[in-house]
């Protein structure tokens, strides 16, 4: 069947590129062009013979060109089977569709609000050709993009277009058209009633758009890509990877994934903190009057962890600072902004990347975004956790109340505990982590490798614990280590054993009502 002479291929773009050179091409094979408007004038203007389609159905464009394309004989000629139907029918047969679609994300990407304007960008004649085609692959190949151009000029010339490629541009078509629906639906919805939105509808589609070919991903093993979600060039956070690099070798998938925690965590934190991270988790954090102080006591809670780690800074990085990274191997800084004598010194180092968030910085800090996590056969969908753990409710439930001097340790300890993976327990003391415990399969565990970790920090220290105490075993052992304080969502069945450790033992406890899994 694919074998079958090419006659006839229709030609409507709204991206020329390329189709002067591919049109004479098919003219040269005797094939015959039908077109459109502005298609029709570019090819006529550069000598290439073809018929207009309102000639060809006998029937006049109208509605401001809305409806030139959707007409059976030109439906007729994508979708027909070449047999007696058609031929008692004079269904003239085409036999390739070139048709690129208007740019609606182009004009998005302009800045194009007004709806009217919008709805007018939106293609209907060419996703229901290229659908038309891609469904009857096997006798009209559908063309829906110049770089095909080549190949299927190529193939011609060696006598008929493949079954193969056949199949693989209807494959293309369908992804290009729902790309395109979906990038539609994403882009309208934001000028709909909040009251008719649904956070998890029944059917959910992204639009997602390559931006960048990772060099591997987890492993190297690995192949990887950063793919975005298109929208208003205010909206877009994705810009942030790719715009927001002062400095340095490209990004690598870990290095995006790390980024992202980096950016969590200091969403929950005040002005001027400082966090290091190590795959994802925070080994050092502090909050001080100054940028500088943070990270002196954020890298004075771990020096060895930080070796390859990322820093992450809630303001400007000075000069003061940038003289004491220098010296540090480092895979990323991000900051808002840098100094210009910090800059200068920190790209000495050829290979650092240097990011500074300071235009996204109200997207990223307010971002109360679905995520999304991949699973075998589909994705597990949820509502972002925006809970600040410095506004949420404190009930004090032993017999002993915290000092005042423990409550913003507490505070800290909250929202740091929430960004480490699950089991997590975290040490802090004046506002400064002194041991993570995290990732762990159960929390004793979890709180005995924090302890460890801080070591003799411990005394007058509190701990953070993203979910609640099955047992009193983890209240023994903070006990044992000097820990006056700790902060635990509450919950389980056996609260009372660790509320009564906690006042034979001269504890305060607090319970928050919320949990803080990461899993």
């Amino acid at each position: 069947m694919s074998g079958k002479k090419i006659e006839r291929a229709l030609i409507s773009v709204f991206d020329k590129t390329g189709i002067i050179d591919f049109a004479k091409e098919l003219g040269c094979m005797g094939i015959e062009i039908l077109s459109t408007g502005g298609t029709y004038d570019a090819l006529t203007k550069a000598g290439i013979k073809c018929i207009k389609i309102e000639d060809f159905t006998g029937q006049k464009e109208f509605f401001g060109g809305r409806v030139k394309t959707l007409h059976p004989l030109i439906h007729g000629g994508i979708l027909s089977l070449r047999d007696e139907e058609a031929r008692s029918l004079d269904i003239k047969p085409i036999d390739i569709v070139v048709v690129n679609l208007y740019p609606f994300e182009t004009i998005v990407e302009k800045g194009v609000k007004n709806i009217d304007e919008l709805i007018e960008m939106i293609d209907i004649g060419g996703p229901t050709m290229l659908r038309s085609a891609a469904k009857n692959n096997k006798f009209t190949c559908p063309v829906c993009d110049p770089i095909f151009y080549g190949l299927i000029i190529e193939e011609l010339k060696n006598g008929m277009i493949s079954d193969r490629t056949r199949f693989n541009m209807a494959i293309e078509v369908f992804k290009r058209t729902s790309y395109y629906d979906s990038l539609i639906t994403n882009i309208l919805s934001q000028f709909q009633d909040d009251k008719a939105k649904d956070l998890f509808e029944n059917k959910f589609t992204i639009p997602l758009k390559k931006e960048i070919d990772m060099r591997y991903g987890e492993n190297p093993h690995q192949k990887a890509s950063f793919y975005s979600i298109p929208d208003y060039s205010e909206n877009k956070l994705c810009s942030f990877y790719t715009d927001g690099k002062l400095h340095g070798k490209e990004l690598s998938y870990n290095n995006l994934a790390d980024i992202s925690s980096v950016m969590r965590i200091l969403s929950d934190l005040d002005e001027n903190s400082c966090v290091i991270v190590k795959h994802s988790n925070p080994c050092g954090a502090a909050s001080r009057t100054t940028t500088h102080e943070s990270f002196m006591s954020a890298y004075e809670g771990d020096r060895v962890s930080i070796f390859g780690g990322i820093v992450g800074f809630k303001g400007v990085l000075s000069a003061e600072t940038a003289k004491i990274l220098k010296d540090i191997f480092l895979e990323i800084i991000i900051a808002k902004s840098y100094d210009k004598e910090a800059l200068e010194i920190l790209s000495q180092k050829k290979n650092i990347r240097l990011m500074e968030y300071g235009k996204w910085s109200d997207k990223i800090f307010n971002d109360d975004a679905v995520e999304t996590k991949k699973i075998l056969g589909g994705y597990l969908f949820q509502q972002k956790d925006v809970n600040n753990p410095y506004n949420e409710e404190f009930k004090t439930v032993t017999k002993k109340t915290p000092e005042a001097e423990y409550i913003e340790d507490l505070k800290f300890a909250q929202a740091i505990v929430k960004n480490v993976k699950s089991n997590a327990i975290v040490v802090v003391k004046n506002k400064m982590i002194y041991g993570v415990g995290a990732g762990q399969m159960n929390r004793v565990t979890a709180a005995k490798i924090a302890l460890d970790w801080a070591g003799k920090s411990t005394q007058g220290a509190v701990i953070g614990s993203d979910a609640f105490f099955p047992m009193d075993d983890t209240v023994k052992l903070a006990a044992e280590r000097g820990i006056k304080a700790i902060i635990q969502p509450g919950g389980s069945i056996k609260d009372e054993d660790s509320i009564k450790a906690c006042d034979e033992l001269g504890i305060s406890m607090i319970f928050t009502g919320i949990r803080h899994f990461l899993h």
